[in-house]
Parts: structure tokens; sequence; C-alpha cells
């Protein structure tokens, strides 16, 4: 599947601006949010229960490979750009950075009725589905469930969008997923592209459809719309998590450049996914055999340190941040997708609603009660860009400075590779991982 995750800017900082005033967030009686169309039901947590995305990272052996390929990918992050096929990004950037503005995952609600959805990515160019999984009209357009209200594809507001998109129904725990979804048009397939708010989804380049109280993945070798065949919803961050305390869930993470060693990169080798991905990026990835694979997890380590080498007090850090080290502890990180930076996803800010209090945010961010929240911010965006600045001082590993990224050297590394999951995984996938050749 091609360009299922383009440019993804690393802007932890990235300027709002200020969207329609007037609705209320998810819960009866809270304060009225600028998000421009903010979801007004609960999701049910955790997402995928007994499966890959709930599995305990803590105990899971290290890969044997972990070393190799925690230098692979932090060269990649410093620029090296000598095993990566031509157009992937890489950011001189390695840190994390968890994107919840533009280019990550809107949450609506369906609605009544149904409608028909003309398979067209933003260039013209056909789409695609499995039509084992949702229904193709004759003409060979899909039927979906229509959205209760308004819908906003991801940003930002053009054809360089990835225009993700999930309708959610709330009584059956079934997510709906877009890849390049079109809400304003000039004609069939002439998509004005992602980030414009539209009252149906006309077009889309990909269409997938998971039960979220199921395992979190696909049939082996279905592409979803995302590159590796995985659930948008997946790995997200969500509200939800942050006001329950804890993120109970693996997180979903990106990086420039997956493997892919298939002589046809757009027939991958089963030796370069895991589960719970089901293929892999045939567009954007790396031909160095020590790179990171589609569905391969990491996990932070116990003790990490800053870009100097020396030991980070966690104590100092910001509640959000420390709940989010524990989740890359506990349960660890999955490689779903390509991108121009070390990435995880937040539910985009357009939906997403954040039901606490200013002093209960305060408390999050680490600041006195009391403290007046900014008045242009929605308060999941006051947490998450929080969130981001802490994360600045958290590098993917350190080393002795290099000109030459492809000679970078690590004197200490924050994250290890573990070995692939098992929990929730289909019986017919076992032989498919196994091929891999790894213990």
């Amino acid at each position: 599947m091609n360009k299922l995750q383009l440019l993804i800017f690393l802007l932890p900082s990235l300027l709002f601006t200020l969207l329609p005033c007037g609705a209320l967030p998810r819960h009866a009686g809270g304060a009225a949010t600028p998000s421009a169309v903010p979801r007004d039901f609960d999701l049910p947590l955790p997402l995928f229960p007994d499966s890959a995305w709930t599995m305990s990272a803590a105990k899971v052996a290290i890969w044997a490979d972990s070393d190799a390929q925690i230098l692979v990918t932090y060269r990649v992050l410093l620029g090296d750009q000598s095993d990566l096929s031509p157009g992937t990004e890489t950011p001189n950037w390695p840190f994390p950075d968890v994107t919840y503005y533009e280019y990550t995952i809107p949450v609506f609600k369906v609605g009544t009725g149904y409608q028909d959805v003309t398979l067209c990515d933003y260039e013209g160019n056909p789409g695609a589905t499995h039509a084992d999984k949702v229904e193709v009209n004759p003409d060979g357009s899909v039927a979906i469930p229509a959205p209760a209200g308004l819908v906003r594809p991801s940003g930002p507001a053009s054809t360089e969008a990835d225009g993700h998109l999930v309708l959610y129904d709330v009584a059956n725990h079934r997510e709906y997923d877009f890849w390049q979804a079109t809400t304003v048009r000039d004609g069939v397939c002439q998509s004005r592209g992602g980030g414009l708010l539209g009252s149906a989804i006309l077009e889309a380049g990909a269409i997938d459809v998971f039960d979220v109280l199921e395992n979190g993945t696909n049939r082996d070798t279905y592409f979803s719309a995302r590159a590796t065949g995985v659930p948008l919803l997946a790995g997200l961050i969500l509200p939800e998590d942050v006001e329950s305390g804890v993120i109970s869930h693996a997180l979903a993470f990106a990086i420039p450049g997956l493997r892919n060693l298939s002589d046809d990169p757009q027939e991958p080798s089963h030796a370069d996914y895991f589960y719970p991905a089901t293929t892999t990026e045939g567009e954007f990835y790396s031909t160095n055999p020590h790179a990171l694979a589609a569905g391969q997890r990491i996990r932070l380590k116990e003790t990490i340190v800053d870009e100097n080498c020396s030991p980070i007090d966690e104590a100092s850090l910001s509640p959000i941040t420390r709940m989010f080290l524990a989740a890359l502890r506990n349960y660890g990180a999955y490689l779903v997708d390509n991108a121009a930076g070390f990435t995880f996803y937040a539910e985009d800010i357009y939906t997403a609603s954040l039901d606490m209090s200013e002093d209960e945010v305060n408390a999050l961010i680490g600041r006195p009660a009391g403290t007046p929240l900014p008045t242009d911010k929605t308060r999941w965006q006051v947490v998450i860009e929080k969130l981001n600045r802490e994360l600045e001082g958290i590098p993917f590993a350190c080393g002795p400075s290099t000109s030459d990224p492809s000679q970078a050297t690590i004197t200490a590394a924050n994250f290890e590779v573990i070995a692939p999951a098992t929990v929730g995984r289909p019986a017919a996938y076992l032989p498919l991982v196994l091929s891999a050749g790894q213990p």
C-alpha cells in the first residue's frame, strides 16, 4: 500500500488557530471547549483487551538483534538516509514527539443510515478495501454507516494530508477506519484533501473495519488505513487514558523507513513484519537488514539519560510525562507506520475532549492549583504540549557528536527491542512470524 504515511512535522509547539466555540465535551456539565467537533461519547478502556495491545512488556525478553536495531534507528533519526528508499524523510531529531494537531487520528460517531463512499485517494488514484470486511457495491463504491454530524479528516488542509478518520459505532464497538478521507471535492476523484469539515465522507483512499473488543489485528497480508494493517485506534493516546490516570495499553509509533528487504517492495516478505502488523510499508522503507520491522515492539529502559548521557531524574518530570513513560515500560510500543521522525499518536485536537477540571489539568502538567489555563488552547492541547516539551529532553539514545550520522555511535540507549507479541495471535499467524528467523 503506497503513501499511507506522509511527512509528519516535528514541531511539538505548533501554533493552533482557535476554532468555533460552543460545543460540549463528552460528559454533561463540562465547560465549553474550542474544539470544532468534540466527541460526545466514551471509548471502552482498554481497547482490544486480551490482545497484543494489552500484553505486558515488563518481563518480555530482549530481542537478540536489539543493539544493532537500536543503532540503525538512532542513525536514521540523526539523518542517515543511506539505506532508505527515495523520498523517505529523516528528521535530524532523535527525540520522541506526540502528534495531536495534524497527521493524527480524529474520532467521530456513527449516525443513522448508510452512505456510499467512492474509493479514490487524494491524487485521484483508485482506492482499496477488503470485500470480505465491508460491503462493496456493484459500482465499486463502499457502503458504510453515515456519520452523526460534521466530520473532519486529519489535516493539514491540503492533499498532502493523511486524511485519517475513525467513525465509531458505539452500540457495536466497531471502528471504521479511513485513509485520505474526502469531505470536500471539486468532482469525482477530485478531492480538496484533508483538514476540511463536511457532513459526509465522499471518498477515501482506503477503508477498513475492526471490532475494538477483539484482537486489534488484521488477516495476514492485509493493509488497513495504516500501511501495516493495524487499526487506527490501536495504540492511540486518548483523553480517557489520561483521565483514568494510567495508559493501560501499548502505544503506536512510527519512524522513517520500516524494514522491507523484498525484491518487490509492494510484495513484502513475511520476515519483514511481525504480529500485530499484517504487512509493511511498500514505498517509504529501509533496506538495512537491522532496520526495525513493522510490528516490532520497543520498551523504555528502567534508567534513562538525556542527550549528554546524564541520568534523568524522573521525579522532576510532570505527571503526564511520567504516565507516558510508564506506558512505554509496562506495555511498550509497536511500530505501525512510516514517519519523518520518532512519532507517537494522541487523538486529534479537533475531536479530543479532556474531561478534567482546571486544577486537575494543572496537577497533570506540574503547575500549582489555580494557575490560569490559556484561553486560546484546549485542555487536551495544554496537556500534550507539556508532554512534548519534556520529551525534548529524553532522546532515543545518546552518543558523541558526529557530522556523519551514518557513523554515529551510542553511549547509552533509552530504548530496547523486545520479543514479538504472542497474546491474541491467530494460530494461522504463528508460522509466518517465526519465518523471520529470530529466536
